[in-house]
């Protein structure tokens, strides 16, 4: 016999049992991957992510053992780049190690209307694409972030199989482990789920900026609030779904560097000074794909 705590579900958060007593088809709609409670490996997880990214150590062990320079002023690109991914290996490994299992469980998310939810992962990317370019046409010219720019440097000079293996699949695992599995799938268990929602949201946003020091212009957080509205929307709606989250959120980065790396090089040499600016919004609309420790790193 299970123990439900006291006050579970959260308020806020849809109910998994209808009010009525009559038995309802369980195909009829999808089942709450429940997140559980916090524990020990959840600390550890956020203490690796901390000090790795946050504090640079992925980056000081690099070069402690001379493979990037001392001075962040000699190092290029690619020297970011391997810095970035040293620090994702390992805190992707830490992260399997201490939640594969709700993972794997996760992903029986896709076993209902599961052609459904396999199209909703390409139309959610195409979604936050118009938006993005609305929403930046409206307000005006698309600045360039330094994340961005910092992105379109690496595609260039990082090795092409171990940049989608980072961005496309490391990436997504740790972010989606952290901001939804945690900040809203557990936290929920003490917190309206909607609140969690909103933490969720911020501490994405904020934390690709973190390396700025504050320099920023607003408009070029619209990608990532548009990125993570719609992951943190869909995860709640099919059920705190850890693996739906990083599936959505694997597709956006894949379909994106994709892009990156065969449309962006011809973006420059279109004609005339409209398509240049469409140019520039469509890759601002591109923009969250770097994360929060290319940032930090000074990228």
């Amino acid at each position: 016999m299970t123990h439900t705590p006291a006050g579970w579900p959260p308020s806020g958060w849809p109910s998994d049992h209808p009010a009525s007593a009559v038995p309802r088809d369980p195909r009829s709609r999808p089942s709450a991957w429940a997140p559980g409670r916090f524990h020990w490996g959840d600390a550890l997880v956020v203490a690796a992510y901390a000090v790795l990214m946050l504090l640079g150590l992925g980056g000081l062990l690099l070069m402690v053992a001379g493979l990037v320079p001392a001075n962040p002023e000699d190092m290029t690109p690619r020297d970011m780049f391997f810095m970035n991914f040293v620090s994702y290996v390992l805190l992707t490994v830490v992260v399997l190690a201490v939640a594969w299992r709700p993972l794997l469980h996760s992903l029986g998310a896709f076993r209902h209307r599961t052609w459904l939810k396999l199209l909703l992962l390409p139309a959610t990317w195409f979604a936050c694409i118009v938006v993005n370019m609305i929403v930046l046409s409206l307000i005006g010219e698309a600045n360039q972030s330094a994340n961005q720019a910092a992105l379109e440097d690496m595609t260039t000079q990082a090795p092409p199989a171990l940049m989608i293996v980072m961005t496309v699949f490391m990436a997504p695992l740790v972010e989606e482990y952290l901001f939804r599995h945690l900040l809203i799938g557990k936290l929920s268990r003490y917190i309206n789920v909607w609140v969690c929602a909103a933490v969720s949201i911020v501490a994405f946003v904020l934390l690709h900026f973190l390396g700025t020091g504050g320099r920023f212009e607003l408009v070029e957080t619209v990608p990532y609030l548009t990125l993570a509205v719609a992951i943190t929307v869909s995860y709640i709606l099919v059920g705190r779904s850890f693996g739906y989250a990083m599936a959505l959120h694997m597709v956006n980065n894949g379909i994106a560097v994709l892009m990156l790396y065969l449309v962006a090089p011809h973006l420059p040499d279109m004609p005339g000074q409209d398509e240049a600016q469409a140019a520039d919004v469509l890759v601002q609309g591109l923009a969250p794909l770097l994360a929060p420790g290319a940032a930090l790193l000074g990228l």
